[in-house]
């Protein structure tokens, strides 16, 4: 019945959604003829494109009247450089709002989306890092992405956590972290009533406006973990402090 009463809320999704599943192949032509008139570095122009079709997506989102949106301390994300940006992942809209943020972003990225037939010609122009590859190579590049002022994207659930439920870590991104000796930015993600959750089907719209807040918290001298004998312990305490900080976040936000 509400989508009897509210027409445009299911019009607005699958403009949405087609913005999504298309936006990929038209993002791709977009790269192919940038690449081909367009002087300068082929992964900055191609990250750039990315960084501004996002922030345009985001703003459709808001002009559609699918979503609001309130960010705390955006500027953090504006002037950050060479910092690991770790963040929960309650949505599959996280990644878009954070790079939309972010200028110049690296993200891990799973190795299917290589052999995609639209999106995998972004993810090797961008530069983008496999999540298959030996994990030597994974840090190094990592470094590598880090030296260049680049800020690294990760969610250390590995996946979309579902309504209700407290975060849980897992251990590679510490050890990242804890390699590289990267700032590590927390940011904070909460989506009320929760939206586009794992295992959410696609027609499903909540009753309220997804309402997203994106609090931007401090900023972590990963050179602190260091002072442990052992890489392992470091890289320990990190998911363990990191767990309790987000879950009392959540817990906040709940209540």
């Amino acid at each position: 019945m509400r989508w009897l009463k509210y027409p445009w809320l299911l019009l607005g999704k699958l403009v949405a959604l087609a913005l999504i599943f298309v936006g990929g192949g038209v993002l791709a032509v977009m790269v192919l003829l940038s690449l081909v008139f367009m002087p300068g570095n082929r992964r900055e122009r191609t990250q750039f494109l990315v960084h501004k079709s996002f922030r345009l997506y985001l703003w459709a989102l808001q002009f559609l009247g699918l979503i609001r949106l309130q960010i705390t301390a955006p500027e953090k994300l504006l002037k950050s450089s060479g910092k690991m940006i770790i963040a929960n992942h309650p949505s599959l809209l996280d990644v878009v709002i954070l790079m939309a943020l972010i200028p110049r972003v690296q993200c891990i990225v799973k190795h299917e989306l290589w052999r995609h037939r639209f999106l995998g010609i972004l993810m090797r122009q961008a530069g983008y890092i496999r999540n298959d590859l030996d994990p030597e190579e994974l840090v190094t590049a990592c470094r590598a992405s880090l030296d260049d002022g680049l800020c690294l994207i990760i969610f250390p659930e590995g996946t979309r956590t579902p309504p209700g439920t407290l975060p849980h870590f897992q251990r590679g991104f510490a050890n990242i972290a804890t390699l590289t000796k990267a700032p590590i930015q927390l940011v904070f993600i909460a989506c009320t009533p929760p939206f586009l959750f794992k295992g959410e089907p696609w027609w499903h719209y909540p009753s309220q406006k997804p309402f997203f807040q994106i609090v931007v918290g401090e900023c972590l001298d990963a050179n602190a973990y260091s002072l442990y004998d052992q890489r392992s312990i470091a890289a320990r305490k990190l998911v363990e402090s990191l767990e309790s900080y987000y879950a009392a976040q959540t817990r906040s936000n709940q209540s």
